[in-house]
């Protein structure tokens, strides 16, 4: 059997395979059966002047139990059947030069090796000559034509075809966005004419590209794309360059905003296509976008290296949940190449048996929480309450994967692209209050935080309605969800304001600015606040036509099908409405909010420091009669978006977080 020499980690060291294209049998008696791949170990030091010279192989192992056999160092190895085609792929191609390939030049049997070898993948990849990114044995010349067409195209209307995003004036911006106008309109004709034969478009093809082929789903393959000097995609005998992938991008979102101008049914087959494109290569063209304005920021700078922070990386690539990863663990590990140093270096790599998938959100939620403070709480919630994670872990620490996420915008750092809309601390940073916070002493054996926290109101009812998130919006459930919730809140208020004595102004108020809630108080894409321009008017409007027409009409009465289309007013409200897996409830002052759906009675609204929003907690008692708290998640709670809570001169107490 194959056995590995082991490498010098101290020099960082790695294996390289090189083909051998004269392949003795291993029988004379069976050459039949013989494998045709034949390949020869070297070790070779990244430190190395001059840097060794290779390609690096991206690609999906496939199903590991299907097999076949490969001559390495005269032995017998088994590799996955991807693999093989592949490497059958570059042996037909008389492939010369050296080539690193993860699951050959790893010793995969040796978790200490993997763990070590994993923390170098920044290396590996940045210093390869070429990244050979295979897609697979079918080839199909439709799609590649497609991107090499509108890659063209692209160029052409962009001149030298590179525009920097960070640098781009007001002037430049508005020039790009009417050449793309202009292009996603050329596209859509040329599509609908069909072009021709040197400039067919196919986008059937291109469709099929990305949604047959498992690579654009590894997670792996983000960082090993973004790393890369030079990169090609193989599909069978065909390539394209990556370049002319990523220019595509922009060309796509083009045809995506001129498809949805036209309104027209005919393009629905191209709308659907391109969306789903857009949907499948999103994470890797923000992470191409932001790790190259690392790469520009760091040589301006003269000091450091490029990379992302940890909490970017994690936002680019878990932006539509559309990555995944045989090992759960490697939904971190294999980021941590584009990450800063100063971030990577904090996240341990542990492949053994007992370093399970939550101690590494663990580890990970620890880093975060310390560098960031609670806004790292703000859009995600933890995931481990359910089958796949039957573990019980702290509520603090969150999934990054999760589709259990609030609809709330929190801008976490400069390089986030969100504004802050709301300032529920009233200004205050988490620097001037981490010193009190207790998060680095917590350990997994003891894993509780505190926080200083103020509590402002406690939950005294919930509403009952979770939404199915397969609903369409702008459809006649979803005109039924949300007129169901809205006027679950409603009666929730209404009875809460009988339940005291008089009548309390501050309820009437809230009833007046209940609209504000299903909406988070913000527009239809999150980016500021309703009443900046004249969202505030259009959404109350809209709220009015529903609630009148949600008592006494039905969605045919609101729906007119010779227009087929609804009042503009009640279509922008029902299109900004963020309900989805949300749940409504009232606090103990009357102020109603939404937050995620595990909320329950008896809960509490609380004011962390440097927090923008507010948050839902669960006070728990435990053995001993010390009380400490489970994170529910962020909140939306009328009337203290703003810092109306702080406004007192009320202290704070240390909530611990468990």
């Amino acid at each position: 059997m194959f056995s590995y020499t082991p490498l010098d980690h101290d020099r960082r060291e790695i294996r390289l395979l090189t083909f051998n294209f004269v392949n003795p049998p291993l029988s004379h008696e069976n050459l039949d059966d013989s494998p045709s791949i034949n390949l020869s170990l070297s070790h070779a030091f990244l430190d190395a002047e001059p840097t060794p010279v290779y390609n690096a192989l991206s690609y999906v192992w496939g199903d590991a139990n299907d097999t076949r056999p490969i001559i390495l160092d005269g032995h017998v190895f088994q590799v996955t059947k991807n693999l093989f085609t592949a490497l059958t792929q570059l042996h037909a191609s008389q492939m010369s030069a050296r080539i690193w390939i993860d699951a050959i030049c790893i010793n995969q049997s040796n978790n200490d090796e993997k763990a070590v070898q994993v923390r170098l993948m920044n290396l590996v990849y940045s210093l390869a000559k070429n990244v050979l990114i295979w897609l697979g044995p079918e080839p199909d010349g439709g799609a590649f034509q497609t991107i090499r067409t509108l890659a063209a195209m692209y160029r052409d209307s962009t001149d030298e075809g590179y525009i920097n995003i960070e640098t781009i004036t007001d002037r430049e911006d508005l020039q790009f966005e009417e050449r793309m106008a202009r292009l996603g309109e050329e596209v859509v004709d040329l599509a609908d004419s069909g072009g021709d034969e040197d400039g067919r478009l196919d986008f059937e093809a291109l469709w099929r590209l990305f949604f047959d082929r498992p690579w654009w789903h590894r997670v792996w393959v983000v960082q090993e794309v973004v790393l890369a000097k030079a990169a090609m995609v193989l599909c069978g005998n065909e390539f394209v360059l990556w370049e002319d992938v990523k220019d595509i991008w922009s060309v796509l979102l083009a045809v995506s905003h001129r498809v949805l101008r036209i309104g027209d049914d005919k393009y629905s087959n191209l709308a659907k296509a391109v969306d789903i494109i857009i949907g499948i290569f999103g994470h890797l063209e923000a992470a191409s976008t932001n790790y190259e304005a690392s790469l520009i920021n760091a040589q301006e700078r003269g000091v450091g290296e490029a990379g992302l922070s940890l909490f970017e990386a994690l936002e680019v690539t878990f932006q539509s949940n559309t990555v995944d990863a045989t090992d759960e663990r490697d939904m971190i590990y294999g980021i941590l190449g584009m990450v800063q140093p100063e971030d990577r270096c904090k996240i341990p790599v542990d492949y053994s048996s007992t370093n399970t998938m939550e101690r590494v959100s663990f580890d990970v939620s620890k880093v975060l929480l310390m560098k960031y403070g609670p806004n790292i709480l703000s859009s995600y919630q933890r995931l481990f309450s359910v089958k796949h994670h039957p573990v019980a872990i702290p509520s603090w620490v969150v999934d990054r994967t999760s589709e259990f996420r609030t609809a709330l915008a929190v801008k976490v750092e400069d390089r986030h692209p969100i504004n802050n809309l709301y300032h529920a601390t009233k200004g205050t940073s988490w620097e001037e209050w981490s010193a009190r916070s207790e998060i680095g002493q917590a350990s997994y054996g003891e894993p509780r935080i505190s926080l200083p926290g103020r509590i402002v109101g406690r939950v005294v009812n919930v509403g009952k309605t979770l939404v199915d998130m397969t609903v369409q919006k702008y459809s006649a459930e979803w005109y039924a969800v949300v007129t169901k919730w809205l006027f679950e809140l409603i009666d929730m208020l209404e009875t809460y304001r009988a339940s005291l004595a008089g009548n309390s102004e501050f309820l009437t108020s809230t009833l007046e600015n209940v609209w504000r809630v299903p909406v988070l108080d913000s527009d239809v894409d999150g980016t500021a606040r309703a009443d900046d321009g004249l969202w505030g008017e259009v959404f109350l409007a809209g709220f009015e036509t529903l609630t009148l027409t949600g008592k006494k009409q039905s969605w045919s009465d609101v729906y007119d099908e010779e227009k087929t289309e609804l009042p503009n007013d009640l279509f922008m409200y029902l299109g900004a409405c963020k309900v989805q897996r949300q749940r409504s409830f009232v606090d103990s002052t009357g102020r109603p909010g939404t937050t995620l759906q595990d909320v329950q009675v008896g809960d509490q609204v609380v004011i962390f420091p440097g927090a923008h929003v507010p948050f839902v907690i669960r006070p728990v008692t435990r053995k001993g009669g010390d009380v400490v708290h489970h994170m529910v998640g962020a909140a939306y709670v009328y009337s203290i978006m703003d810092g109306e809570a702080m406004e007192d001169d009320s202290e704070f107490q240390d909530i611990w977080l468990a």
